[in-house]
This record gives C-alpha cells, structure tokens and sequence, in this order.
C-alpha cells in the first residue's frame, strides 16, 4: 500500500515534468543561490513512520523521492531540494504503517525558498 502511495505521490508530478521545459534560470544559477527547504511539522500526536516528498526539477527529467522515517509528535522532518530556481515543483505524503495521513497536491515553489506543511491530525 506504501508503494501505491508513493507511486500517486510521483505520478502527480510526472504529467506536469513532461510538459515543463527546461529554465534558463536554473542554466546560470549563482554558487551562492539558496536552496528550497520543505519542513513537515508533525503536530498529530502520533508517531509517523514514513513521510516523502515528491520533487520534480528543472534540470532532471526524473522525479526524485526523498524520504525520513520514524518521524515522532512534535517534530520536523526536513528537506533539502537544492537550488531554488531548480524546483518545479514537489508533494509530500505521510504514513502511519500503511495509512497514508498525508497527501497534498502538486505544491509550486515559494518565492522565498520555503514552504513548511504542518500535520496537526490524523
């Protein structure tokens, strides 16, 4: 069930991968540009086992997963998506053994290179 919630997670991305093309931004970045960072605030009073997030980039026509587990209440489970202005976009899942308790959309990137999702139930 993990792997089908996964598989939605990146599949929701692919269409919009396949249609982007590629940004001249993300060509002559700065060494210097801020990278994107996702935090997921676990405030449900459970312990998650798994969150994922979904990344589609400018620069890479795969999706990429990034994963943490054993997420416990009251913390954050962080996400480094390197260069700003090379995030297309992302979505994120969580799971309680085979539950899945979180499933956002398609999230496009901030302007200020941050977005936090914060879990406050189950």
């Amino acid at each position: 069930m993990r792997r089908v919630g996964k598989a939605v997670c990146a599949a929701s991305l692919v269409l919009a991968a396949t249609l982007a093309s590629v940004s001249p931004a993300s060509a002559g970045r700065p060494a210097d540009a801020p990278n994107y960072r996702v935090d997921v605030v676990n405030h449900s009073g459970f312990g998650l086992d798994e969150v994922d997030l979904a990344v589609a980039r400018f620069s890479d026509p795969v999706i990429r997963l990034q994963t943490q587990r054993h997420v416990v209440s009251g913390a954050t489970a962080s996400f480094d998506l390197g260069p700003c202005s090379d995030v297309r976009q992302f979505a994120a899942s969580a799971f309680i053994g085979n539950r899945e308790v979180l499933h956002t959309g398609d999230i496009s990137p901030s302007p200020n290179c941050h977005t936090q999702i914060e879990i406050t139930h189950t």
